[in-house]
């Protein structure tokens, strides 16, 4: 089929994928069309693909790198001004183009981080010989990735891709751990707990739900592990997050989620009782606490899966809404845990994390207050961050969508969408202040791809 044809077909698919895009004339990816121009700007590229495949693209006089960017370049031209892509975009559009591998035999995306550059990430197409180290500057040969763009947004030059899964299966065991009740210390309070973890790579059948392996053996090659606790969110459970607790076990890290008896989706409707909240709330502390014993036992009990897996020295705390107020709560208690990671949290008086945190909230939030979120963040002391991603809500940092303004694609972000921008973030903040892997550094220097704003204090 000639080039033209295909062109005006492909033009016409993108019509009909790509959401109507915002009149206004703000520059690509900003403002009211910043949704529409990111999803524009994949429905292009995917475009391209079907026209002019990259790997068929070997070199050769009619199939080397220009031959790609011509055969690019008229899928783009007949896509600006047409429903699939704003003219504010087209250089954005022709920078994808420049800085692709299709063609460049023998080449490759080159990541390239200098951190005192006003530019810290950059990426160029050129020979992988030439993808070396120099005096100030990290190189790294991106061979799994076709366009610099990515390189930059999406790995911060490190080809390291956080959407991804690590090195590492995942595995999954549910150990029930009892306590007895803060509220009526006579009722003993069972703890079906999840825990994810290490397991050795290509480990399977992987249960969809729980993105593991269930009662795989644990890979203990990169261990003792950094260990991070996980509070669900009210009239939740402990297998809310798996696109967040799984991937982060294939990086390494022990994930512990248990339940909050009294605040879970099994106790509804009411778990969202005032008597039940406020019941949570003097409950849930100590859930967390008392698990984190006994997976520290574990760790020294010869007859336990984790026996010598947890590093005691790497203690971790995150959690989404309620489970946010409860990380707050859990650090200021307990002085064993090391970061703090709150997203979406609701806020409860003034509280002021003192170790390193990662603060995370979605701008169209109609459940928590995401003013006193920014009020939080601001009273916490440093080394801080604060992700604000635009275009989502509340269930960003969860695996249920439930119908609301603050989850209604295409209106606002995909989960799919969400959760590569919760992941962009919340990956490399652990491996950096909790694993003490500073190879993920990169990731948390400014500026931020676009979709979320970035604040930090070292």
């Amino acid at each position: 089929m000639p080039i033209d044809m295909r062109n005006r077909l492909l033009v016409g698919l993108l019509s009909l994928l790509v959401p109507a895009l915002a009149a206004a004339d703000d520059p690509c990816l900003t403002g009211a069309s910043l949704l529409g121009d990111q999803r524009a700007l994949v429905a292009l590229r995917d475009a391209t693909e079907a026209a002019c495949p990259c790997a068929s693209y070997t070199g050769g006089a009619e199939l080397n790198r220009g031959a790609y960017r011509k055969c690019a370049r008229g899928v783009l031209d007949a896509t600006i001004g047409s429903a699939g892509l704003r003219l504010e975009c087209r250089s954005t559009a022709q920078q994808d183009i420049k800085g692709a591998v299709c063609g460049a035999v023998g080449k490759v995306a080159c990541g390239r981080v200098r951190a005192e550059a006003r530019t810290p990430i950059t990426c160029k197409v050129r020979p992988a010989t030439r993808c070396t180290d120099r005096p100030g500057i990290d190189s790294t040969a991106c061979t799994d990735q076709t366009y610099c763009s990515d390189v930059i947004d999406w790995t911060a030059g490190t080809c390291i891709d956080p959407r991804t899964n690590g090195p590492f299966g995942v595995g999954i065991r549910m150990i029930t751990f009892t306590k007895q009740s803060v509220v009526n210390p006579a009722t003993p309070r069972p703890l079906d707990t999840l825990i994810w973890y290490p397991a050795p790579a290509g480990a399977s059948p992987i249960e969809a739900g729980f993105g593991a392996v269930v009662d795989a053996p644990l890979d203990n090659s990169g261990g003792p592990y950094p260990i991070l606790m996980f509070s669900h969110g009210s009239c939740a459970f402990p297998n809310q997050s798996p696109f967040l607790t799984a991937l982060l076990a294939s990086y390494g890290f022990i994930v512990v989620a248990p339940p909050h008896p009294g605040n879970t989706i099994f106790d509804f409707p009411a778990c969202g009782s005032t008597t039940n909240q406020v019941a949570s709330f003097q409950e849930r502390p100590q859930d967390i606490i008392f698990v984190l014993d006994q997976m520290l036992a574990a760790n020294q009990d010869s007859g336990s899966p984790f026996f010598g897996t947890i590093d005691p020295s790497r203690i971790g705390m995150s959690g989404h809404s309620f489970g946010g107020l409860t990380t707050y709560l859990v650090v200021a208690a307990d002085s064993r845990f090391k970061t703090a990671m709150p997203m979406a949290p609701a806020v409860l008086g003034n509280p002021v994390l003192s170790v390193p945190s990662l603060t995370m909230l979605g701008k169209i939030d109609a459940v928590v207050n995401d003013d006193s979120i920014r009020h939080a963040y601001a009273d916490a002391l440093p080394p801080k961050l604060l992700i604000e991603i635009d275009n989502t809500g509340h269930y960003a940092f969860s695996n249920g969508c439930f119908p609301s303004p603050d989850c209604d694609p295409p209106v606002t972000l995909t989960q799919a969408e969400a959760h590569a921008q919760v992941l962009r973030w919340a990956l490399p903040f652990l491996k950096v202040y909790l694993a003490g892997d500073d190879g993920f550094r990169p990731f948390l220097t400014d500026p931020a791809p676009p979709g979320a704003t970035f604040s930090h204090q070292p």
